[in-house]
């Protein structure tokens, strides 16, 4: 009989290479909530899910890996208005994949962070 310790994912992490940058873009941009900041990390609140830790670094390197030799994004996003979530992103001049219609399982599209982080973005069927 195995035992199980895990209750589920409290935080995740990804890198930036400036700081205030981030906390601006998450925070004031996307609506996080800030939790914690020293001089090399911080994290932020949405009100769904994990905590996401910002870690400062000066290495060039993302969170974004590749399947395929394509970017491929490590964390996804829910949102309830997925034409106004794209907008307001093309408006902050983010790189903004199309969205994408799944039918059963509803709309998606990625999308890149100041600091070529990418993300999904999935607006499920009512």
């Amino acid at each position: 009989m195995s035992q199980h310790f895990i209750e589920g994912i409290e935080y995740t992490e990804i890198p930036v290479t400036d700081l205030e940058q981030a906390i601006d873009w998450y925070c004031m941009k996307l609506g996080a909530k800030l939790g914690f900041r020293n001089e090399e990390r911080a994290y932020v609140d949405f009100p769904m899910g994990p905590s996401l830790f910002l870690v400062l670094t000066n290495d060039d390197t993302t969170s974004t890996f590749l399947v395929n030799g394509e970017d491929h994004y490590t964390i996804g996003f829910r949102v309830k208005n997925i034409e106004g979530f794209h907008n307001y992103l093309l408006e902050l001049g983010a790189e903004v994949g199309k969205i994408i219609d799944e039918g059963n399982i509803g709309k998606f599209f990625t999308f890149y962070d100041p600091f070529r982080n990418m993300f999904d973005v999935h607006q499920p069927v009512k």
